[in-house]
């Protein structure tokens, strides 16, 4: 079989990934009439043609990565735009909330600019998905619907720079809409892109809470940022880690937990444009504009841009704050 004929296979004959290998596998095919096929590959040959940029990569391709190769439940189709060879790179996924707080924002900003080495694994939902995603260097946003679907729409301008700079893949046939069941089985492929998992803020029924149990199933490793016993995002996160998953204590700590020495973070991280940043919000705290609104305000830059500048300034000893009132140590 080919691949317009396992296409066809699944999208218009509904057969299973696990059909559809064994297919392949004991070169058998199920019994159709043969023009009424023929017909609707065509038709699927047709919807194709209509978009543009379109890649696929099989089970059967060398670019399919070993590490989703190996589970119970491999998709054999998946669909794409960007850079396939992110596949084959060191990744890890972080997922968490669609409600984050200004703490789960600012540590999400801060964990994807530490792993700057890794492609994050995530799926561009509003929240914790796209704020990791907008931060990582490279990134692979696997889609719960077609990947010529931009759902939510208000993440149009981050698909659009993934779309171009990283990778968006989906399972589902392009202009398949989302659903609430989609979701939740697109999950086990951010799991098993990923070498780890990090998940940041979780309620109790959360979609990342099924994203950390499939990447125990499949051995790999979880972790977890613990939150405030008092706010419903952290019961999630704190019981992954009552459970056994990893704690991340501080950004020190994740550094040691992924093997990167201090020496190889300074060489990848600040940039001019950051450091201007710093020097900026150090002078408008002087000036006594020390409030997280005054210093928007100003400075006219996206809210998790200046809280992760502020933690990291925090991080490097030259600022402080008490009951949301920042002030500089000399």
């Amino acid at each position: 079989m080919n691949i317009l004929d396992i296409i066809t296979l699944k999208e218009v004959y509904k057969k299973s990934n696990k059909e559809l290998l064994e297919y392949t596998e004991t070169d058998t095919s199920p019994t159709l009439f043969k023009e009424e096929f023929e017909e609707n590959k065509r038709k699927i040959v047709q919807s194709l043609d209509k978009i543009k940029d379109l890649g696929i990569i099989t089970y059967w391709d060398e670019e399919y990565p070993d590490l989703l190769k190996n589970i119970n439940d491999p998709p054999v189709i998946l669909y794409y735009f960007g850079d396939p060879t992110l596949l084959k790179n060191k990744t890890v996924s972080i997922v968490g909330t669609r409600k984050a707080t200004d703490y789960g924002k600012s540590i999400c900003i801060e964990i994807a600019k530490t792993l700057s080495r890794y492609t994050v694994v995530s799926g561009m939902a509003y929240g914790i998905d796209s704020i990791a995603q907008r931060n990582a260097k490279k990134t692979i946003a696997v889609l719960g619907n077609g990947v010529d679907i931009i759902y939510p729409k208000s993440n149009e301008s981050l698909y659009n720079k993934i779309k171009e700079e990283g990778l968006i893949i989906s399972e589902y046939f392009p202009g398949t809409r989302a659903t609430k069941y989609t979701f939740p089985y697109r999950n086990r492929i951010i799991a098993a892109l990923s070498e780890k998992t990090i998940v940041i803020e979780a309620a109790k029924k959360s979609g990342s809470l099924i994203t950390a149990r499939y990447a125990l199933d499949y051995g790999r490793e979880v972790l977890a940022v613990p939150g405030d016993i008092t706010r419903l995002n952290s019961y999630g996160t704190n019981y992954l880690i009552y459970s056994g998953a990893t704690p991340i204590i501080s950004l020190q700590h994740l550094k040691e937990l992924f093997g990167i020495t201090n020496l190889e973070q300074e060489s990848s991280s600040e940039n001019p444009e950051e450091m201007e940043v710093k020097e900026k919000i150090l002078k408008l705290i002087n000036e006594g504009k020390n409030n997280l609104d005054s210093l928007c305000e100003t400075l006219k830059e996206d809210v998790s841009t200046i809280l992760s500048t502020i933690m990291q300034l925090e991080i490097d000893g030259k600022l402080s704050q008490e009951n949301g009132t920042y002030f500089t140590i000399n």
